[in-house]
């Protein structure tokens, strides 16, 4: 739970502040400002399919969860150095990291879960996580407002990535080898043929 509301946070946060971001290169109208904010988003959809079809033939998923939250924690915290040019491409890459983390991360949720509880709990991870859509804008806008620069909240969306890394360690290292967290089921009889 603690993992995917980290990752909505960046997610939401960029979502909701990438025209503002994008407005601080300077120069562009409002149609230039609408394609940019485009391009992190056409990144982030070629980069979901690309490692979607390789992840899927991983025997973990963790390893990849991992390196896309690093990425989306090096992302936001690189947007904060050099020009704005610089910092819009780093935002790009903190968006792919984000969306590819959510995409990683939905499989292992659902396989963790025992079957018994599984709508429950998958319902219960998405309600608290996506507290992060209301959390993250509101936080990122407060520090602007309060530091007059967006740089408290990319720092805020780094430690937020950072964090979650740190979650995911913390699975993998105590999650079970089945959803139940003892051996597999194999699956037969009334099961295997879908009788009641």
């Amino acid at each position: 739970m603690g993992v995917f509301f980290a990752m909505t946070l960046t997610g939401y946060a960029i979502t909701f502040w990438l025209p503002s971001l994008i407005e601080e290169i300077g120069g562009l109208s409002s149609f230039q400002v609408g394609l940019l904010a485009a391009v992190p988003p056409v990144c982030s959809i070629i980069a979901m399919y690309s490692m979607s079809r390789f992840t899927d033939r991983a025997p973990d998923r963790r390893p990849y969860l991992a390196v896309a939250l690093v990425l989306s924690a090096v992302g936001t915290f690189l947007a904060t150095l050099g020009s704005p040019w610089f910092g819009f491409a780093a935002i790009t890459f903190a968006g792919v990291g984000a969306k590819c983390a959510a995409t990683l991360f939905w499989p292992m949720a659902q396989s963790g879960l025992d079957l018994k509880i599984a709508a429950a709990g998958l319902a219960l991870v998405n309600s608290v996580g996506n507290l992060g859509g209301f959390v993250s804008p509101t936080v990122f806008g407060y520090l602007k407002d309060t530091t007059g620069s967006t740089h408290g909240g990319l720092y805020m969306l780094s430690a937020a990535s950072v964090l979650a890394v740190a979650g995911v360690a913390f699975i993998r290292r105590h999650s079970g080898t089945s959803p139940g967290g003892g051996e597999p089921a194999p699956v037969t009889g009334k099961v295997a043929t879908g009788e009641a």
